[in-house]
């Protein structure tokens, strides 16, 4: 038997997923023929099977030692670099394979994936194009350029290309979930639906088809049914992978989402999902575990603090906020946040460094705007207080809490004209708005509206009724 088919032998058995076999087999050929460059490079294969990425390098470099041209080689040991994180070398590689074979589709999708991962999405795209003009029915390419859509914001771009997947090969559970996304980020929720749908039914184990429905389902309003889908992605897979983005809160910029795939997303959109099902506890216990996975993340602190918030736990809820800005110095939300505990605690001078830090990081933050209306109200300073309810509701013209807060103030001017419009507005928007009819039966009163002020008052307490009956 010649040691070519020694080779052939271990080739099979590495294909067959017996990497210990066809080591031991490579070993003898190179025992035999030290210098035959082949022999190291498909050893170096079964040693990145068996995730063996040191001996990977080690026998892709000898390869490369002995044949300076072996472009396969270049494209493994790229591939192998970016497993171990070292994308430097990787991009290395890959550019190299590239120049020994400009027209290899697999160099321009390896450099693809590592752009993918290093955030240059641009990037990304133009070697998924290049790779597709050299294979024009090659769908994992168009998955990946379609991922790369995705991270890039070009959502209707995304859905594009996955749809060129699901034609080609309409099996693919991946491609059904990225339509998703895709589609989710567009508002096109019954069609994420559907196809988020069609990914669990191709592959009735994939945990991040589950973990993105959860969350078009809590955007439904769906709760009870976003918590099964939550709790089944950590049961079918309690360390979910990291990698290129795949989840719908990767690419959802909102307060709650969570910019990483794994168990630690997983559990903060769970605790999102508790949190606004009034599961204060569980919400807690899903945040302090995902900070005690990954304690780096200051957007988990803040929605901690949130929760701590909502719960009146002011202290804990600054010190959360606190911790989200010592991460995060630029998080104008957190500020924000920790302003409004700081004016309810009755520090008024740290709560407006803190909102005008806010609105230095973020002008065009509504809700900064009012909290720091509400600070100048108490420091009586009516007419900055004034000033900021307006550029407030310029923003966001339909917020009845700031209409309410705004009428109140125009009361305290004496511009009865003016507040009881604000509240009219307030209570268009929010007819159960117990705070806006005390206010406007104030602003009756003082009109000599005495009955239309009792009327206000009886409402008041009707939904006080109510709220009552239904906490019972």
């Amino acid at each position: 038997m010649t040691a070519k088919d020694l080779l052939n032998q271990g080739v099979d058995l590495a294909r067959q997923g017996n990497c210990v076999g066809a080591i031991a087999l490579f070993n003898t050929v190179i025992k035999y023929l030290p210098n035959y460059a082949k022999a190291y490079y498909n050893r170096g294969c079964a040693h990145y099977s068996s995730h063996d990425y040191g001996l990977a390098i080690e026998d892709f470099s000898w390869a490369i030692h002995l044949n300076p041209s072996y472009t396969s080689a270049y494209l493994n040991r790229g591939n192998t670099h970016r497993r171990l994180g070292h994308q430097d070398a990787a991009l290395e590689d890959f550019e190299r394979g590239i120049q020994l074979a400009p027209l290899s589709t697999r160099g321009y999708c390896n450099r693809g994936l590592l752009r993918l991962d290093i955030a240059d999405y641009s990037g990304a795209v133009r070697d998924f194009d290049y790779a597709l003009k050299l294979q024009p029915y090659f769908p994992h390419a168009y998955l990946w350029r379609g991922c790369a859509w995705l991270r890039c914001g070009n959502f209707q771009a995304a859905i594009d290309d996955l749809y060129q997947v699901i034609a080609l090969k309409p099996a693919c559970a991946e491609a059904y979930n990225h339509y998703g996304l895709a589609s989710f980020c567009l508002g096109k929720y019954e069609q994420s639906l559907k196809a988020l749908n069609q990914a669990i039914a191709l592959d009735e184990k994939f945990a991040d088809a589950y973990n993105n429905r959860a969350r078009l389902r809590a955007e439904l309003g769906q709760y009870a049914e976003a918590m099964a889908d939550y709790c089944t992605a950590l049961n079918l897979n309690p360390a979910l992978p990291k990698g290129y983005p795949q989840t719908v809160t990767q690419l959802r910029d909102r307060i709650q989402d969570c910019p990483a795939s794994g168990k630690f997303a997983v559990l903060i959109n769970r605790g999102n999902t508790r949190a606004a099902l009034g599961d204060i506890e569980g919400a807690l216990n899903d945040y302090s575990e995902a900070l005690r996975l990954s304690p780096e993340h200051a957007f988990a602190y803040y929605n901690r603090g949130l929760v701590h918030l909502y719960d009146h736990r002011y202290e804990m809820a600054a010190d959360d906020f606190s911790e989200a800005i010592r991460l995060s110095p630029n998080y104008a939300n957190a500020f924000s946040h920790r302003s409004s505990i700081r004016h309810h605690l009755g520090d008024l001078n740290e709560a407006l460094e803190d909102i005008d830090q806010a609105l230095t990081l973020n002008k065009n933050l509504a809700s900064a705007y009012a909290q720091r209306g509400r600070i100048h109200m108490d420091l009586r300073s009516y007419e900055q207080a004034l000033t900021d309810f307006n550029q407030a509701l310029k923003l966001q013209p339909d917020e009845a809490h700031t209409l309410n807060e705004r009428s109140v103030l125009r009361f305290r001017l004496n511009d009865l004209d003016g507040a009881l419009a604000d509240v009219n507005r307030a209570l268009e928007l929010q007819p159960q708005f117990p705070d806006a009819y005390i206010n406007r039966s104030l602003i009756r009163f003082d009109r000599g509206d005495r009955s239309g002020a009792l009327q206000d008052i009886d409402i008041v307490m009707t939904l006080h009724q109510q709220r009552a009956t239904q906490a019972s």
